[in-house]
């Protein structure tokens, strides 16, 4: 018999988990540092490139284009949520919510709202709220 070194199984946990925020191809210094301060503000930051963040989280969505927006991407943190996009007037946004619900209310156009939460309803993230309640 091969002597074999134990095997341990470890569940990852969300704070293991890594995900990125990619940047346009015509990211500005001032739009990157920006990203990644109001990121870094909500989870921790693992790493950088010039186009891409690392953090810490995990990728639940993408959406856009829609209104000013080229793109929204939705993150769940280790303890919240995150939507992260490129407003193309306004450069980075990011918003933070406790819960995957609250995450639309974090910017105030009712149609980049609708869109995110129909992304959140389509990949499962929240109810549909024509679900059953019995």
């Amino acid at each position: 018999m091969v002597a074999r070194p134990d095997t341990i199984i470890a569940l990852r946990r969300m704070s293991d988990q890594v995900t990125e925020f990619p940047l346009p191809n015509d990211v500005t210094d001032e739009e990157r540092a920006s990203a990644r301060t109001e990121i870094g503000k909500h989870t921790q930051i693992v790493g950088a490139e010039p186009r891409t963040i690392r953090f810490a989280g995990r990728w639940i969505g993408q959406t856009g284009p829609i209104w000013h927006f080229q793109y929204l991407r939705m993150y769940q943190l280790p303890k919240g949520f995150l939507v992260a996009g490129h407003d193309l007037r306004e450069g980075m946004k990011v918003g933070f919510a406790e819960t995957a619900e609250q995450l639309p209310r974090c910017f105030d156009h009712e149609g980049v709202q609708e869109l995110i939460e129909d992304e959140l309803r389509f990949r499962g993230v929240i109810g549909s709220e024509h679900a059953s309640t019995a």
